[in-house]
């Protein structure tokens, strides 16, 4: 019997630099701009309905720069979707989540599945002042990260690597 959902081990790259091994990556799928995410399973604990703890898997995704092939390990049974779409949208619309819960403020695209109801309209100048605000960041379910990170990043000196 084949697996339904293949898998296979990754490592995760921290945005400190610390290694996860062994995460789960189970597909790829390619955005209108040609840029790869990635989806991943991370293996956690959480807190059982009974009390104690129980396992869990917190499920993301990332881009290329976040991962790093374990020696060894075929990726080619996992699934990847290339973009199908070729045409750009008439225009840009962006919708802001605010801080609710705990959880930071999400700049998400017109029509992300991800947004709640309480998110509100913005134009593009105004989502990048949004993004550029210390705890706010950008939806990587929808193209808000592909399409407007890379804008705000325009100009630094990316010849300095971490820790520079």
């Amino acid at each position: 019997m084949s697996d339904p959902s293949p898998s296979a081990p990754i490592t995760l790259v921290l945005p400190d630099g610390q290694a996860i091994e062994r995460v789960r990556l189970y597909e790829r799928q390619q955005l209108d701009s040609g840029l790869w995410m990635y989806r991943i399973g991370i293996p956690l604990w959480q807190t059982a309905a009974g009390g104690g703890v129980e396992p869990a898997e917190y499920g993301t995704w990332v881009t290329a720069e976040q991962l790093r092939p374990l020696p060894g390990v075929d990726l080619g049974r996992i699934p990847a979707h290339p973009r199908t779409r070729t045409s750009a949208p008439a225009r840009w619309a962006w919708l802001l989540d605010s801080r609710t819960h705990g959880r930071p403020a999400t700049v998400h695209a017109e029509k992300c599945p991800s947004a709640t109801d309480h998110a509100h309209p913005l134009g593009t100048m105004q989502a990048l002042d949004a993004l550029a605000r210390p705890g706010t960041t950008a939806c990587t379910m929808c193209d808000a990260a592909e399409a407007l990170l890379p804008i705000l990043a325009h100009g630094q000196d990316d010849r300095l690597g971490p820790g520079d």
